[in-house]
């Protein structure tokens, strides 16, 4: 499916970009590349990667992951510096993809030599599992458009130059939420394992903690975020390159309510609670795309911040919370909420706090007052929170299990 609705809008490539391609790079032959590298990942034994996960050893696969990348960025470092050849740059991540596959599939079968796929499945359980598979396409569907919407909008509406100040600091929050992601990773195989052995009191408790502890780890991401953005792209690319504060603002925000929105999934995957969700991500996507449309024309780039800000987080996360708590814990969330209304208020002040001693106290622009910016929201949000958020007996009992690799 992925690969027929990527062929589906190759003729419509150029269309995306307003302005002119440099002369050395085919975009459609860059697209082609970046459409088989998504749909390799699918195929070469990529499922014996869920037996991993369910036996709780992210671990291996992570060091698959970062052996095999390592080995990637050094190849790709190769070819750039001898050949200066972006296209063979690009090649060789469909490469390395398949050999991940295939060195985490003869990992497993070592690993796990008493599992073989074989045999046949009844009915009634292949019918459930048709039903979770068409509700995860339509999550993976929903997700991919809400991803590349922003950038072929920014494209064809403000040109390429635009789009390379959007990737810069989009780049920076993507590498950022991956790193958090880790530690989600981590812990779902026990999520999952708690909610199919462990009281619905018991879960209700985790999750409030697992909460907390991400708004205080998101709180501390966005914060530094708001606060370092500016002065480090100064060193990085110049300040023709800078976006807006009100942009950066907006980032940030987006990347708190992101993990906030990761919690809920976190637990709707582990509960297997993705039929009910099924029509979230065509509305979300849809919408998303008309918010981009609009509002570019009308706020330029900060626009398109907003749509994303506004669909994928003020739109899905009630969504995902109300199915959580109606299939799940059989509750209303209005306490929850109250306590994640403190916790995000503590977020806030810390935020202007923060702010005010990075831009009031110290001020203008160099990389020693980039470092001194770095040791203040390294420092003091972490203390705020460390004296409310992290004052709570729950959160303490939280981190000594994570730090045992269980919850």
């Amino acid at each position: 499916m992925i690969l027929t609705l990527g062929l589906a809008l190759l003729p419509f490539i150029r269309s995306f970009i307003n302005g002119e391609v440099p002369d050395d790079i085919n975009v459609y032959v860059l697209y082609l590349v970046f459409l088989l590298n998504t749909v390799i990942g699918y195929f070469a034994f990529a499922y014996k990667s869920a037996l991993l996960t369910a036996s709780q050893r992210e671990d291996i696969s992570n060091r698959i992951t970062i052996c095999v990348s390592f080995a990637m960025y050094a190849a790709q470092l190769i070819v750039l510096c001898i050949w200066k050849n972006y296209m063979a740059y690009v090649f060789l991540s469909p490469v390395f993809t398949v050999i991940t596959n295939f060195v985490r599939s003869f990992v497993v079968d070592r690993v796990y030599p008493r599992y073989k796929c074989c045999g046949f499945i009844e009915k009634n359980e292949l019918k459930e599992i048709y039903k979770n598979v068409i509700a995860l396409i339509g999550e993976k569907i929903g997700w991919t458009i809400l991803l590349s919407a922003d950038t072929i909008v920014v494209s064809s509406a403000l040109g390429l130059t635009a789009v390379a100040c959007y990737n810069n600091y989009y780049m920076i929050i993507s590498a950022v939420r991956n790193l958090v992601m880790v530690i989600f990773d981590s812990i779902r195989p026990s999520v999952g394992n708690s909610m199919a052995t462990e009281s619905l009191e018991k879960n209700y408790r985790d999750f409030n903690k697992i909460s907390a502890l991400f708004v205080w780890i998101s709180g501390f991401c966005s914060i530094s975020m708001i606060c370092l953005f500016q002065p480090f792209m100064r060193i990085w690319v110049g300040k023709e390159y800078l976006l807006s504060m009100t942009t950066v603002i907006m980032f940030g925000v987006y990347f708190f309510g992101w993990k906030m929105l990761d919690v809920l999934v976190l637990y709707r995957d582990a509960g297997g609670m993705w039929w009910y969700g099924k029509s979230r991500p065509y509305v979300v996507s849809i919408l998303n795309i008309a918010g981009d449309i609009l509002l570019v024309h009308f706020f330029g780039l900060e626009g398109v911040v907003f749509a994303t800000l506004f669909t994928s987080v003020c739109m899905s996360y009630p969504w995902l919370l109300a199915i959580l708590f109606k299939r799940y814990f059989k509750s209303q969330p209005w306490d929850f909420l109250k306590h994640l209304a403190l916790q995000s208020g503590v977020v806030i002040v810390a935020g202007v706090f923060t702010y005010f001693l990075c831009y009031r106290v110290v001020t203008g622009y160099s990389f020693i007052r980039f470092v001194i910016r770095v040791i203040i929201c390294a420092v003091v949000p972490n203390i705020i929170f460390m004296g409310t958020i992290g004052r709570k007996k729950d959160v303490h009992e939280l981190i000594s299990k994570l730090t045992k690799g269980r919850i």
